[in-house]
């Protein structure tokens, strides 16, 4: 039976504020709900109750306000219309003032907005303060390299506590503003080419399960230790953020750690301290952009803020104004792909393929899914001359339209520079001239020597002990002596060894890998949380702390990376300093052909103009056999032409038997699959002649529903039987397929228009101004 949505897949409606009507374009957000999105709750007794609803039909959305390009709107539709539509610089906020749909609504400024009151009524709220870095650090700085900014996703999972619930009471109501603040948070990141999924809504709706301070730092220590210990171990995600009705401390209003997405401290906690989601929203997009690698931006030199504060400023503005803020920065931007292009941030990168995303594929969201060729989303906001946003197809005379082997819509040639190197331990990569997108970000062998002898490659990094140090206690820092690593194979709880089987103390050759100490005349590191101070004669060495908790430094101690260099031709591994042969055999790059070296994958990394996999072959030999082969393929078949064209004039003429019935040929009507909607990819391929699957309509107006089959499944094929020995019977004529007599009608809308106090009116058509209405036939997205 075919799936009936409630809400339909876009709608206009058109408010009335401050004297003037604003028609709001609205599209559901299908990028909302995750392809594995859960919803958990408890019950009185602590009975933990999960299910997996229906994430296609929800009432998300978002869009931009007709005639105003520099425009956006987040709104809800679930109990009447709630959210906010921006227009220029000032931001409207919709609010449901009845639980009905045909209830009165209000809308009014941001700036109007009734939020936590500070303790200085001057004052304004903060974000944070004293950013902490996540425990898992960076190993080395970037140097400047051009970023691959292709697109991320990150995959939420959103904690309610249980104050947080006892204010609203209801559980449905709760998720639904959580959904909300989720739809909020989506659209200020997606002009940074990142959307944000939510997979899991856990309520703690019978009592909390970590203990939920008014101190922000300790909630957040609290949480992500629950993170680490419980959640992880049940539900897969990226990100994991807090929302709780507890009134922190001060002005304080949310906290995270930097630089911790894709690690065990990637989240952060917000305080819901306004009457509206956008407030919370506001709030975790910048505790997020805090994970992301974003400092505030009164921290950066020159850092410049296109809106003003009064006007609600940047996202990664330091403290709150009475408006809240509508986009990031530049250097904001710019942080975060330098933090996305550190290989330990690939989390991000299992962007969701066109069969992973929930309902049917939808022309204008950005994605590119099953059946385009490009999206660069709706007509009145794509700039992209080499895709055509109404079909989602290329243009004509269009190869590509984005990807960084792409230029003025056609693909480089092969050997173009697409992704220089980032340091010695990383390759470049070179443009196939067969794709517009880069090939995959490859690093030097793992056990190459860098940085002047001073370490070996692993994975990208150049880890050493003095580079640690001074990332941990600033640039004055030096390694400590060998006399205080030596008490690291003590009976010490602080000093140890961490390997397979825990943590030990460190056999005499593996000191160098253990707790790693450094020297330095600062009295707190510069990246960390706290630190331990070890006296050993005249020495003092010190130990950075991941734990802001200084009476939990059991197992929070930093240790030496892996792939640390402890030796000659040796590096610390599991805990233990071991040969490089622990990375595998020696001498890998001697099969590439004296024109390559072994990347960290152990697979050849040619040099220009040399083919993979061994390169063993320049690629314009290859280019020329390939055209030989073709040549040949076509003579081939043109030989072939002559012999049957031969054989049936002999045949013709002959006196031949009657080995032959003739029959009727009957002629079927095109099925419509030579519609490029109907290819998969990013390239046009033959199609098979058969039908693909039951084709669905989309209309601007009315949900999805199936289509009848055009034609009949493909029937198989079948081998010619031997001619018979004695004439055959007249055929008798097979009546041909009964069609559809024509497509399903749309149904009527469900949703009734908003009777509201400022007459805001349900557009039932959408192709009411300008762009005319899309219809497009797709293939059903496939389910895993």
């Amino acid at each position: 039976m075919p799936f009936m949505s409630t809400y339909l897949e876009r709608v206009l409606y058109s408010v009335r504020a401050e004297g003037r009507d604003y028609v709001l374009h609205l599209e559901k957000n299908r990028e909302l709900l995750g392809q594995h999105y859960t919803e958990t709750h408890y019950l009185a007794d602590g009975t933990e109750v999960t299910v997996k609803p229906d994430v296609q039909d929800h009432c998300f959305y978002q869009g931009h306000v007709e005639g105003h390009a520099n425009s956006a709107a987040s709104i809800s539709t679930c109990s009447g219309l709630s959210g906010f539509f921006r227009v220029n610089e000032t931001i409207f906020l919709l609010k449901s003032l009845h639980e009905h749909e045909d209830g009165q609504h209000a809308v009014y400024r941001a700036s109007h907005l009734r939020m936590k009151r500070s303790a200085c009524l001057e004052a304004a709220l903060e974000y944070d303060h004293d950013t902490k870095i996540a425990a898992p650090l960076k190993l080395y700085r970037w140097k400047s390299a051009r970023l691959h900014r292709g697109p991320r996703y990150v995959e939420l999972v959103l904690v309610v506590d249980n104050e947080e619930f006892k204010k609203y009471k209801d559980l449905r109501r709760v998720q639904n503003r959580m959904k909300e603040i989720v739809n909020h948070v989506d659209k200020l990141y997606q002009p940074l080419g990142l959307r944000v999924a939510l997979t899991g809504l856990e309520v703690w709706s019978n009592r909390d399960k970590i203990t939920v301070s008014r101190k922000a730092e300790e909630t957040l220590e609290n949480f992500l230790r629950w993170r680490e210990t419980d959640l992880l171990k049940r539900k897969q995600h990226d990100n994991v953020q807090l929302i709780t009705g507890i009134d922190f401390h001060d002005t304080t209003v949310g906290l995270a750690k930097k630089l911790a997405m894709c690690t065990r401290d990637s989240g952060g906690v917000n305080q819901d301290h306004s009457v509206d989601p956008i407030g919370a929203a506001s709030t975790m997009a910048h505790e997020m952009g805090h994970n992301l690698g974003m400092s505030h931006d009164e921290d950066i030199a020159d850092c410049h803020c296109p809106v003003s504060k009064e006007r609600g400023g940047c996202v990664m503005a330091a403290k709150i104004s009475l408006a809240y803020p509508r986009l990031f920065s530049t250097c904001s931007e710019q942080d975060m792909w330098q933090f996305l292009e550190d290989p330990k941030t690939g989390c991000l990168l299992n962007v969701p393929g066109a069969d992973e995303l929930y309902g049917e594929p939808v022309c204008g969201n950005q994605f590119v899914e099953r059946g385009e060729e490009c999206d660069c989303g709706r007509p009145e906001e794509c700039s992209d001359r080499c895709c055509n946003a109404t079909t989602c197809q290329l243009r004509e005379g269009a190869e590509c339209a984005r990807g960084d082997c792409c230029q003025d819509c056609k693909v480089k040639a092969a050997g173009v520079l697409c992704r220089a190197s980032k340091n010695d331990c990383d390759l470049p990569e070179h443009c196939t001239g067969l794709s517009s997108e880069c090939p995959e970000d490859v690093f030097q062998e793992n056990g190459i020597p860098c940085q002047g002898g001073r370490g070996y490659c692993y994975n990208g990094a150049c880890p050493s002990h003095a580079e640690q140090c001074r990332l941990l206690w600033g640039a004055a820092a030096q390694v400590a002596p060998d006399e205080c690593f030596k008490h690291n194979s003590r009976q010490d709880r602080n000093l140890h060894c961490m390997t397979e089987s825990g943590r030990r103390p460190c056999s005499p050759k593996d000191v160098k890998c253990g707790t790693l100490l450094c020297m330095s005349d600062t009295s707190s590191p510069a990246l960390g949380s706290g630190f331990f101070t070890l006296s050993f004669g005249r020495f003092k060495c010190k130990a950075a702390l991941d734990s802001n908790d200084a009476n939990e430094m059991t197992g929070s101690l930093h240790l030496v990376p892996t792939g640390t260099k402890c030796g000659e031709e040796m590096v610390c591994y599991a805990g233990r300093c071991q040969n490089l042969l622990v990375y595998g055999k020696k001498n890998c790059s001697a099969k590439c052909s004296g024109h390559g070296v072994c990347n960290h994958k152990r697979e050849c990394h040619c040099e220009l103009g040399w083919a993979p996999p061994y390169c063993q072959h320049k690629v314009l030999e290859l280019t020329a056999g390939a055209s030989s082969v073709v040549l040949a393929a076509v003579l081939a078949v043109l030989v072939l032409s002559s012999i049957l064209i031969g054989g049936g004039i002999v045949l013709i003429r002959g006196k031949g038997k009657k080995y032959f019935q003739k029959g009727r040929i009957s002629s079927r009507p095109a099925a419509g699959l030579t519609n490029p909607l109907f290819q998969e990819g990013t390239r046009p391929h033959q199609l098979s002649r058969c039908t693909i699957g039951s084709p669905r309509l989309l209309s601007t107006t009315a949900a999805p529903r199936d289509a009848r089959p055009l034609v009949p499944s493909c029937p198989l094929l079948q081998e010619k039987p031997k001619p018979p020995t004695k004439p055959l019977p007249a055929l008798k004529t097979k009546q041909p397929c009964n069609m559809a007599a024509g497509e399903p009608q749309p149904p009527a809308p469900p949703a009734k228009p908003l009777a509201l106090s400022f007459q805001p009116r349900a557009i039932p058509a959408l192709p009411q101004r300008g762009v005319p209405p899309k219809v497009a036939l797709k293939p059903p997205a496939s389910r895993r």
